[in-house]
């Protein structure tokens, strides 16, 4: 099965249910009773059915800079096989972004405090650098850790929380655990 192009683009979709979310909204407004719409009032987009009338509002993010340490050979099994298929920074790259989305959860849940890991990196040293959209309240909960008195730069910061990332990936790599194995 091919991947079939949308009906609508993000942007005409979200136009019509801003209008639809409107127009749902004034004829509640206009109930006497004063009754919320029920599913069955409801305005369908696509054969779907808007079921809340509460407007969507994303979480915002911000972009955070980040750089990290090539690791040293045998710290990764994964960084292993994937620079037989890529240049070393790109391998890197990859296996940030998984460990990011890990460390997300972590910095949401408080667990990422009880980690104080590192990992041996190649030499000589050889630095990656990326940047990632992350959600503005996860960012604040790393630099309130990281950088709790405000002195480090955004390029400090990026590279303990990355340094930080890839340390507890790599250890739930080699202790087998999470989804890395």
């Amino acid at each position: 099965m091919g991947i079939r192009k949308p009906a609508f683009s993000v942007a005409k979709t979200r136009r019509l249910v801003a209008g639809r979310y409107e127009r749902a909204t004034s004829e509640q407004a206009d109930n006497p009773a004063g009754s919320k719409i029920t599913s069955s009032q409801a305005l369908p987009i696509n054969n779907n059915v808007i079921l809340s009338s509460e407007p969507y509002e994303p979480v915002p993010k911000v972009q955070v800079f980040l750089s990290a340490a090539i690791p040293a050979r045998g710290i990764s099994a994964s960084f292993d096989v994937l620079i037989g298929r890529y240049r070393r920074a790109k391998a890197l790259q990859m296996i940030l972004r998984r460990a990011l989305d890990d460390y997300e959860l972590m910095l949401s849940d408080g667990s990422f405090t009880k980690s104080t890991l590192i990992y041996s990196v190649e030499e000589p040293l050889v630095v990656v650098a990326t940047s990632r959209m992350m959600p503005r309240h996860l960012v604040e909960i790393a630099l309130s850790h990281f950088d709790p008195l405000g002195f480090e730069s955004t390029r400090a910061f990026g590279r303990k929380l990355a340094t930080s990332a890839l340390a507890v990936f790599f250890d739930k790599e080699k202790r087998g655990s999470g989804r890395n194995s």
